[in-house]
This record gives C-alpha cells, structure tokens and sequence, in this order.
C-alpha cells in the first residue's frame, strides 16, 4: 500500500473515532436529560392522583367524626335501631356519593361486627376484629384512624372514627371514598391512566380469612382495564419499594410505566399504584434529533476528510513526488540536499496557497 493510501485510511479512521465518540456522548447526554424529563412529568402526573387522595382522605376523616358525634346516631347505635340508622343515614350516603365521590358508610358495633352497610343494608353481623385492623384500632384507642385499607368491598380511603356515650365506645363509623373515581378525575385533567394493583395476601376472603400470598397482584380498579392486564401480562406490573420508570412500546404508542408502593394507613404496602403515561411525541422527537446529529456527523467525517487530504497533497505529498523525481533525475544528490530541496518545495507551496487565498 502507497504511503498516500496509508495516511489517508489512518485519518479516516481517526476522524471516525474522533465524530463517533463525540456523537455517542451527545446521545448518552440526550438521553439521559429525555429520561429525567420523562420521569419527572410522570412523578408529577402521580403526584395529581396523590394529592387527590390526600384530600379525599380529610373528607373522609371529617364527614366520620361529624356522623360519630351526631347524638341521634349515638342513640340509633346504643338502641340497635338498625332501620332507623338507615333511614337516617341513607340521604346522607346518596348525598355525600354525588359531592365526594363517598360510596362506603358503614357501622359497627362496640364488639368489632358490622351493624349496618348503608349501601348493603341486608349484609351486616360480618366478625371484623380479624380483618379489619383500622377498626379495630379506632375503636380500641378512640381516634379517628385514616388511609387506605382493604375491607370485603375491596379497596377504600377510608376514615373510621369511634361514637362515644358516657365515657364508654358504643360502635364505630366508617366513611369511604372510591378510587375508581379518583382515578377518573386524574386522568380527566392529566390524560394519563392510573391503575391499583393489590397483594392477594391483604384481601380478605367472605369466610374471614386471606388470599393466597405469593399470587400475582390483582387489578383492584384502573381508567383502562385492558391496558393494565397487558402492562401485567409482559412483566411490567410488580410490587416496589419506591418510584420506578420503565419505557415500553405498545403497538404504535412509546409509554412510560411508573409503579409507586401502595402503602396502608399503618405503613404496610399491600399493592402498587400504576401510572402509565403517552411519550410517543417525546421519544419521536429525540429520534429525529438523533437522525439529525448521524447526518452532521457523517458530513463532518466527508468535509473533514477532504480538507485534511488536500492539506496533506498541498505540504506532503507533492512536494515529496517532485522530491522523487529530481532524485530520480539526478539534478539532486546528497540526503542532506535532498531534504533541504524538500523543505524548499513545501514552504514554496505553502506561500503559493498564501498567496492565492490572499488573491
């Protein structure tokens, strides 16, 4: 191979280098930042449905501590008067249903078993002391206790407060809110969809035990049902420990999955809340911002291949052929003459390009 043809592939091959190394640190940068923007709307579009939450469960916590020191209801509660609690107590269900979102209204007595399900009034008698820990705790240390916890109709905010007579517990009230329709308003206003997943070994069973632990999470309610059970199908739906972001591709559509804890109102995590958001015009954009730097690069590496070639024809290798050619000739001798024929060749061609661009 030509000492022309050597230098040529070797600054092709620096050159290369050179651009592919600078072009592979702009797409780890872009990235990187596409990643973190990515994360950081998606931890804020959680953040809507969080918040939802956090107010619902001070409704909840309100509405239970107002019903539980209503006199009239402590008197229902102490009689037993089951139909006169419901007729009392069910305008105020269908009242706090369309206000709030409210779908749970419960009773119980003061040795722990449901007295009166305002929205099921003919399923009462249930023993709760196993299964339902928040009241429990509520009617053992007569505060009010509020967060989420997993009750037979499922999962629920929910606030559970004591009803006091003379000094002495005589039942507990319940007030719960439904996530589905948290959920609903979140996407109303984020366009994202949201989704619960519960442990199987947090739900109880209508016999007053658990579900199998181990099992895989159930969907306990979600804004797009068939979406979620594919997220869960190819592995995406999991428990966690805290915030994780995965992208994933369905069918034409590039969506970010954000799986939080779902933690109850004592700090267990019994499920995962799942929020998946569209980031197809975020993910098309860094593509075409990638094409777009490919592109540069490649006529970076074509410019600056000719300039350096032109550089080295115009300083090296010219004055080298015509070098060889007064050797050959003989018009020149000695290596020493040689070389100073040389260097008076190159510093002539440099001040013709001078002289030239100067022109």
């Amino acid at each position: 191979m030509k000492l022309e043809r050597r230098i040529a592939v070797i600054a092709s091959l620096i050159l290369g280098a050179t651009l592919a190394i600078g072009g592979w640190i702009l797409y780890a940068d872009g990235r990187a930042a596409l990643s973190a923007s990515e994360k950081k709307e998606i931890e804020a579009t959680s953040l809507v449905l969080i918040t939802a939450m956090t107010q619902a469960e001070n409704l909840t916590v309100s509405h239970s501590e107002l019903i539980a020191q209503d006199n009239q209801v402590i008197a229902l509660l102490k009689a037993g008067d089951r139909a006169g609690l419901m007729a009392k107590m069910k305008p105020t269900l269908d009242s706090l249903a369309l206000e709030a979102g409210v779908d749970v209204l419960h009773f119980q007595t003061a040795d722990i078993k449901s007295f009166l399900r305002v929205w099921a009034p003919e399923d009462f008698g249930q023993d709760l002391s196993k299964i339902r820990p928040m009241v429990l705790a509520a009617n053992r240390s007569r505060k009010p206790q509020k967060g989420l916890e997993i009750g037979l109709k499922g999962l629920s905010l929910r606030a559970v407060s004591a009803a006091i007579d003379s000094d002495a517990v005589i039942g507990t009230v319940e007030v719960g809110v439904s996530l589905k329709m948290l959920m609903e308003a979140s996407k109303s206003s984020t366009g994202a969809d949201f989704a619960i997943f519960l442990d199987p070994q947090y739900i109880p069973t209508a016999k007053g035990g658990f579900g199998e632990r181990g099992a895989k999470l159930q969907l306990d309610g979600s804004t797009n049902s068939t979406l979620f059970e594919a997220l869960q199908k190819d592995g995406l739906i999991k428990l966690s420990r805290g915030p994780e972001l995965e992208i994933t591709k369905r069918e034409a559509a590039t969506l970010g999955v954000m799986t939080r804890p779902l933690l109850d109102y004592s700090g267990k995590v019994i499920g995962a809340m799942i929020v998946a958001r569209d980031f197809t015009v975020a993910e098309a954009a860094f593509r075409a911002t990638l094409v777009t730097v490919i592109v540069v690069a490649l006529s970076g590496l074509m410019i600056g291949f000719g300039v350096i070639m032109a550089g080295l024809r115009a300083f090296v290798f010219r004055p080298l052929e015509e070098l060889a050619d007064e050797l050959q000739s003989g018009r020149i001798g000695a290596p020493t003459t040689a070389l100073a024929a040389y260097l008076k060749m190159r510093d002539g061609a440099a001040r013709a390009l001078r002289s030239g661009g100067d022109a």
